[in-house]
């Protein structure tokens, strides 16, 4: 087979078009085997990475109809050259016939199918023995999907030329490119010499093969020398890539002591002062109860009646004031409700000659009242500073005297109850402010800064005062309120102040902001809320200005550009190329996970 060990790339024949019966060979074990079907997108980066992946040193690429990597016989070249830099051993299987043709133009190893490649394996191992005792040759390799012994002789000539004609073109390329050249063109020396394995040699079956021309091989000599150092130069264009990955510093941020007031004067957030709007609740409150009269209300009377004065004193009559008190023995006082005058006493002029005193009635009143004056008749027999001659009784029982207890509303009662309405309401709005009615979600009610309005009652409370019930009834309306502070606003007015502290160059990173609320206080009619909080900040980036900057410079170039905006990770195809390409859409900057460094 053409290119091998040991083999010759246009094999002799005699004027018949029969090769000579070829040596004996032993038999050889296959060698390991990659074989690799590319998809028709896949593109040459692919294919190289893939041959550098593969695990045995012969390799097999299986090409479908229309794939882009035959729309150039470079393409090859350069896998060619990749794979004998990787001491490996690769061929083509393409069932396209312009495919075989650039990659049989290139140097490689052609078959139209995997059971020819097979076929081809297995005869170079086992020495090939047709029925008539002819070894299948390396001239059959393209030839296996045609059924001309003649088609097959012609596209092994060809591929033999070619091979000749590339290995020419190699060593011109060398004195071309001088000794800077070299390496690279060693490489490619080594990928069209690399060592296989001894295939036996079979009659190529057919018509000879024409006599080539001295002039028209060293034209098409020229003109690969020519295609290839074209290919050369679109390869240093268009073939190398850069992938960069760059993980930006970043560096913490904080934490900064903050105090946040709420206040009912504020309508929005003031970062720079810090102030976060307080909202006055309002809520309908209700009370009423039944209270119990503890006043008491007292009905008496005085006791009346009537008296009977006599004057037993002959000589003079008597004069008795109205108010005189007369009295029982128990100290049971009354007074007179009149004035009254007595006559003399008459003396009678028949014996004994008794006296006939003078007598009269008078109506009488007791001096307390209650129903102690309620006496007897009879019993009203004392007259307080009347004189010897003078007497005082009472015919019939004193009557009319009363007390009587009846329950009264009191002032203290009407006080009481007002105060008692009062913590009813209070204790109203506590319930509404824990249950927060009618409070939007994210507000915080503060029951220490609750107040309740001036109650408007059921009754005029002065009314109820001296009113004789056991009970009465009052209620009581009033509006309560309650400071409600949302939070919320004190993580914006945080990263506002945070981004103050930002150095030049770097930027926060979303989402890392952290604010911690701590206990709000009240102050009068304001909150107060401790804050801390704290952030990462990260290297800002310029993606489009970096590529700019570092496209064309070399790799430690280029790293050292990077290096001040965090860790960098560059990665070149193929493994020789020392620059970043100076083709935007050959470089590619990911940025990856900011990394922690110090503080800038």
């Amino acid at each position: 087979m053409a290119g091998r060990e040991g083999a010759s790339p246009i094999e002799p024949r005699d004027r018949s078009g029969a090769s000579p019966a070829p040596m004996p060979t032993e038999p050889e074990l296959p060698a390991p085997l990659s074989l690799i079907y590319l998809d028709v997108d896949d593109e040459i980066t692919s294919a190289a990475a893939r041959i550098r992946a593969a695990g045995a040193d012969d390799v097999a690429l299986v090409l479908p109809y229309g794939s882009r990597l035959a729309t150039s016989r470079i393409n090859f070249r350069l896998l060619a050259r990749e794979s004998a830099f990787r001491g490996k051993r690769l061929e083509i299987i393409a069932a396209d016939a312009s495919a075989r043709a650039l990659s049989e133009a290139a140097g490689l190893p052609t078959h139209a199918s995997v059971a020819a490649f097979e076929s081809r394996r297995s005869s170079e191992t086992t020495g090939g023995e047709d029925g008539g005792g002819n070894e299948a040759g390396a001239g059959t390799e393209a030839g296996a999907a045609t059924p001309a012994g003649g088609i097959r002789g012609a596209a092994g000539a060809a591929r033999a030329v070619a091979l000749s004609a590339a290995s020419a073109a190699s060593a011109a390329t060398a004195r071309v490119r001088g000794a800077g050249a070299g390496d690279e063109e060693e490489t490619q020396t080594r990928m069209l010499a690399v060592p296989r394995r001894r295939a036996a040699r079979v009659p190529v079956v057919g018509p000879p093969r024409p006599p080539v021309r001295r002039g028209l091989a060293i034209g098409v000599g020229l003109a690969v020398i020519v295609a290839i150092i074209a290919g050369g130069f679109a390869a240093l264009e268009f073939l190398p890539s850069a992938t960069i990955t760059l993980h930006p510093r970043s560096a913490p941020l904080g934490p900064l002591e903050l105090t946040v007031e709420a206040r009912e004067d504020v309508t929005a957030p003031d970062a720079a002062a810090m102030t976060v709007p307080a909202r006055r609740f309002t809520f309908p409150l209700e009370a009423s109860q039944t209270f119990t009269a503890t006043g008491t209300h007292v009905d008496e009377a005085k006791a009346t009646g009537t008296v009977t004065f006599s004057n037993f004193d002959t000589g003079r009559g008597v004069l008795i004031p109205k108010g005189s008190v007369v009295q029982t023995d128990d100290k049971v006082e009354f007074e007179t409700l009149a004035e009254l005058t007595l006559p003399r006493a008459q003396i009678d002029f028949f014996p004994p000659f008794p006296v006939r005193p003078s007598s009269a009635d008078v109506g009488v009143q007791a001096v307390e009242p209650g129903t102690a004056g309620n006496v007897g008749n009879n019993t009203i027999t004392d007259i307080k500073g009347g004189g010897r001659n003078l007497r005082v009784t009472n015919a019939q029982p004193t009557t009319g005297g009363a007390h009587e207890e009846l329950p009264e509303v009191s002032a203290q009662d009407v006080e009481a109850a007002q105060t008692a309405l009062t913590a009813a309401l209070v204790a109203e709005l506590d319930q509404q402010v824990t249950a927060g009615e009618g409070v939007p979600p994210g507000f915080a009610l503060f029951t220490s800064t609750k107040a309740v309005g001036d109650p408007a009652y059921t009754v005029d409370p002065k009314t109820l005062v001296g009113q004789q019930v056991e009970q009465f009834d009052l209620g009581a309306t009033a509006e309560g309120s309650a400071l409600g502070v949302d939070p919320s606003p004190i993580q914006a007015l945080a990263e506002a102040r945070l981004a103050t502290e930002v150095a030049a160059g770097w930027k926060l990173q979303p989402g890392s902001v952290v604010s911690t609320l701590g206990t709000p206080a009240v102050l009068g009619t304001s909150i107060s809320y401790p804050v801390s909080a704290s952030a990462t900040q990260v290297r800002t980036v310029d993606q489009a200005g970096l590529l700019a900057a570092i496209r064309g410079l070399g790799l430690p170039e280029a790293r050292s550009t990077l290096d001040d905006f965090g860790d960098v990770a560059i990665e070149v195809w193929p493994d020789w190329v020392t620059r970043i390409p100076t083709r935007a859409d050959r470089v590619d900057l990911i940025l990856g996970d900011p990394q922690p460094s110090a503080a800038p």
